[in-house]
């Protein structure tokens, strides 16, 4: 005979009561989560900052990955790196807020790896090699949800997991196609006037930033008043995004003028202001009474000074006579091997050779070791005695603190870092842009040897006016 009490109404309000409270306690919880999360974005977010008039030509290939349709009435370039903990922050904002505008956005993703992100080259080719197989956007949320979780092994993983061709996969991201797209990528993101990462052309207005959805809805919603406008006119959909682009300017950086200055951070160097930029006679190519100075602070492990050295043998050439260029040695503490570089690059200056050395040293950056130093001097005719004790010497080791010390006190952080009469430009830039700006000052120059300032004291007069450091 069971001893069990029967279950009695009271027990079963009592029962229910309690379930009713848990529930009504968890309904809380979540009303209060969600309007503590519409109090803080109302409240505590603010508004965008929106860019208005000028707007900026991004270079497309029409094979990048993208999300949203081509007669999206916004499109927004996004210029990211994998390893950037910024460039993973604002993916999630971005997603939700595109959410609510179905039809009328696209996303377009493009490359732009950092200097001091050993992995971000190697992601941005995996992440390439994803979109080969239709699998970028996957890709791109395991790399950015494992940011410290990005070898070779670990790409190959995430292809498995997703269900990729591996060997083909694999081949792919190491291919000189991939390298290909992704320094497109960087390049057309230089011309675009990126500082740092992530970057966006919003219909061609310029963003920066981990920004939050509650902003990314508002510079929506402003361009999307602004198409209006055209569609008002008669423009069609998927001629928009043309439309826009018509007047749209091919560069961004450099300076102001009708570009206007680019946003920059705290301590960075102004683009539209004249800095003063020491030479303390460092390695240089072109004539001391040159009319544009331009000091150029590098490491020799960099792959973005590599890749920028084409566009100054072409500036070199083109403006012969009228232009030196005056190298200071930035070695990143990223790339361990670029101050052993560095000092083998002076030793060879002290018999004459630095550019010649400079270039073997861009040409095998992976090589940074004594037994090949010795071996390119001895190519290059040095004294290779001499050499080798200059390899040691304390007085090229101060050189290169002195270099470094100017480099920080001048706000430049990253190489490749130029001042073209002590004007800022940054990055891996093409011809064009140092074109522009070179011959916005030379027109200076000139009207300051017009005026009966001789050549060789131009630089010195600018540099007589020139701010000592950007402000805060």
């Amino acid at each position: 005979m069971s001893d069990a009490k029967p279950e009695t109404s009271n027990s079963r309000r009592s029962a229910a009561s309690i379930a009713i409270a848990v529930l009504g306690f968890a309904a809380t919880l979540g009303v209060g989560f969600y309007a503590g999360q519409w109090i803080k974005e109302t409240w505590f977010v603010p508004a965008a900052d929106l860019e208005e008039g000028v707007r900026f030509r991004a270079d497309l290939r029409g094979d990048e990955p993208q999300i949203g349709p081509n007669d999206a009435l916004v499109t927004i370039v996004e210029w990211s790196d994998f390893q950037c903990p910024y460039c993973a922050r604002v993916s999630a904002p971005l997603k939700e807020a595109i959410a609510d505008y179905p039809g009328d956005v696209r996303v377009i993703f493009k490359h732009f790896p950092l200097a001091g992100h050993a992995q971000a080259s190697p992601a941005a080719r995996a992440g390439w090699a994803a979109h080969q197989q239709g699998k970028f956007w996957e890709m791109h949320d395991l790399m950015f949800a494992n940011q410290r979780a990005l070898l070779d092994a670990d790409f190959n993983k995430y292809a498995e997991q997703l269900g990729l061709d591996v060997a083909r996969f694999d081949k792919d991201r190491n291919s000189s196609e991939a390298n290909t797209a992704v320094d497109s990528d960087h390049k057309s993101g230089s011309k675009a006037g990126l500082s740092g990462t992530p970057y966006f052309l919003v219909n061609g207005h310029n963003y920066n930033g981990a920004l939050p959805a509650k902003q990314w809805r508002q510079i929506i919603d402003y361009e999307l008043k602004a198409v209006k406008v055209l569609q008002d006119k008669g423009i069609a959909r998927d001629q928009i995004y043309a439309e826009l682009m018509k007047d749209a300017k091919a560069t961004r950086g450099g300076g102001g003028g009708a570009q206007g200055p680019a946003k920059r951070r705290p301590g960075e160097p102004d683009p539209a202001k004249t800095y003063k930029v020491p030479l303390d006679a460092r390695p240089q190519h072109g004539p001391d009474d040159a009319l544009v100075t331009i000091v150029e602070f590098s490491d020799f492990q960099c792959p973005f000074c590599s890749k920028v050295n084409p566009a100054l043998e072409q500036v070199k050439k083109t403006y012969a006579g009228d232009l030196r260029l005056v190298f200071r040695q930035r070695p990143l503490p990223m790339h361990p091997a670029a101050r052993d570089g560095a000092m083998a690059a002076l030793a060879a200056h002290r018999q004459g050779k630095f550019f010649e050395f400079h270039d073997k040293l861009f040409a095998n950056p992976s090589d940074m070791t004594k037994p090949t130093f010795v071996a390119y001097a001895t190519e290059l005719g040095l004294d290779t005695a001499m050499f080798e004790l200059d390899l040691e010497s304390a007085e090229h080791a101060q050189m290169i603190k002195d270099d470094e010390a100017v480099a920080n006190k001048l706000g430049a952080r990253g190489t490749p870092a130029f001042f073209v009469n002590g004007r800022f430009l940054s990055g891996a830039q093409p011809f064009e842009s140092f074109a522009a700006l070179i011959d916005e000052e030379k027109a200076k120059a000139q009207k300051l040897v017009d005026a009966g300032t001789p050549r060789g004291q131009v630089y010195d007069k600018i540099m007589a006016d020139a701010e000592e450091k950007p402000g805060a």
